[in-house]
C-alpha cells in the first residue's frame, strides 16, 4: 500500500499503517481540489458536519449515515476510523451547522455599507406568487457584490459565481420585469384596466421575441421557448372581455386592434385569421347598439388621457394594412373603427 501510495500518487507517508486500523497522516495530496498539498488529519467531529451538508445537498435522509453498507464502504475503501453517525447526531450537527452559517450571513449583511448600499431585508421567493422570483431576482442583482463574496467566500469546491451567472440573472430579471408591470397594471382596482391587457400582453411578446434574438446562449433560448410554448398555449385565442374592451378604447379601435393581433401572431410565428376574428366582435358590438340605440339616448363621451404607449405600441397602433380595412355598415358602430 505505501509504495502505490509513493509511487502512483505521489505521496509521502508519514509512518505506516498500524493493525488498529488507525489511517496514516498523508502529505503532499497532489491534486486541484482543495486542500491539495496540506496534511490530513481525520477528525470525526468535522466528518458529521461535512457529512450533514453532504445529506442535505443530495435530498438524503439522515437515516443514511446508519448504513452497514455505507459503513463497511467507507472504512474499507476510504477511512479505517470511520464508524457509522446516528440519525439524532447527523440531525443535530446539521442543525448546528445551520445556525452558524445563518450567523454568518447575517454578519456579511450587517456590512453592507462597505459595498455602498443600504441596509435591506431581502425578498424570498415563494410557491404561492410568481412574481415573487422577479423581486428576489431584482434585490440580489441590486446586492450583487455582497451575494458573490459571501458565497464564494464559502464554497470548497471551486464552484463560484461569475459574471456570467449574473449575465443570465440579468436576462431573467429584465424578462420577468414585463410581467411584473403587467401584473401591477392589472391589480389595480380604482382605474379601468381591462382594455389594456391586450397592450401589455404585445409588450411582453415583444420582450421575449427581442431577448430571443439578441442573446444566442442556448440556456437563455431554451427558457424563452419554454415561455413561447406556454404562452401560444395560454393566450391562443383571447377571452372576449378583453377583445371587446381594447375596440372600445378610443386609442386602439377595431384598426388598432387588428394591427396588434397581427404583429402579435407574426412576432409568435402563428397563423391566424385576424380579420375574420375582429370581424366576429365587430358584429357582437353592432348588434348590442342596435338592441340598445332605441332605448338609451346617447351622451357625449369624453375622451380619457390615456396611458403612456411604450415604443413597442405606438408604431403598430399606426400601421394601416394594405387595402381597406373593415367596413362598418351601421352608423351607430362607425366610431368602432
Amino acid at each position: 500500500m505505501s509504495r502505490h501510495l509513493i509511487n502512483e500518487h505521489g505521496l509521502e507517508l508519514k509512518g505506516e499503517e498500524s493493525s488498529s486500523g488507525r489511517q496514516a497522516q498523508l502529505h503532499g495530496y497532489a491534486s486541484d481540489m482543495p486542500g491539495a498539498g496540506m496534511p490530513f488529519v481525520y477528525n470525526r467531529e468535522r466528518m458529521i458536519i461535512k457529512f450533514g451538508k453532504f445529506v442535505i445537498a443530495d435530498e438524503l435522509p439522515f437515516s443514511f449515515g446508519e448504513s452497514p453498507n455505507f459503513e463497511y464502504f467507507d472504512r474499507v475503501a476510504l477511512q479505517p476510523q470511520y464508524r457509522r453517525v446516528h440519525r439524532n447526531t447527523l440531525k443535530s450537527h446539521t442543525q448546528q451547522a445551520y445556525y452558524a452559517y445563518r450567523g454568518y450571513i447575517m454578519k456579511m449583511f450587517h456590512t453592507y455599507h462597505e459595498y455602498g448600499l443600504r441596509k435591506k431585508v431581502i425578498s424570498l421567493d415563494t410557491p404561492i406568487r410568481w412574481n415573487s422570483t422577479y423581486q428576489l431576482l431584482h434585490d440580489a442583482i441590486t446586492y450583487r457584490d455582497v451575494f458573490t463574496d459571501m458565497y464564494n467566500e464559502s464554497r470548497i469546491d471551486g464552484r463560484f459565481i461569475t459574471n456570467y451567472h449574473w449575465s443570465l440573472a440579468k436576462i431573467i430579471h429584465d424578462i420577468l420585469e414585463t410581467f411584473d408591470n403587467a401584473t401591477h397594471i392589472f391589480s389595480c382596482v380604482y382605474e379601468a384596466n381591462i382594455h389594456m391587457v391586450i397592450l401589455e400582453c404585445i409588450k411582453i411578446i415583444c420582450t421575449i421575441k427581442q431577448t430571443s434574438m439578441a442573446n444566442p446562449d442556448p440556456s437563455v433560448k431554451d427558457l424563452l421557448d419554454n415561455m413561447k410554448v406556454k404562452w401560444c398555449a395560454y393566450f391562443n385565442e383571447l377571452p372576449p372581455i378583453y377583445v371587446i374592451a381594447a375596440i372600445l378604447d378610443p386609442s386602439v379601435k377595431l384598426q388598432g386592434l387588428t394591427n396588434l393581433l397581427t404583429f402579435s401572431n407574426e412576432q409568435l410565428g402563428v397563423n391566424f385569421d385576424v380579420p375574420s376574428y375582429v370581424n366576429k366582435y365587430k358584429l357582437i358590438l353592432e348588434r348590442l347598439c342596435q338592441d340598445y340605440g332605441a332605448m338609451i339616448q346617447p351622451q357625449p363621451v369624453g375622451f380619457s388621457t390615456g396611458t403612456s404607449r411604450s415604443r413597442f405600441i405606438g408604431p403598430i397602433l399606426k400601421k394601416r394594412p394594405h387595402g381597406s380595412g373593415p367596413s362598418l355598415s351601421s352608423s351607430s358602430s362607425s366610431s368602432l373603427n
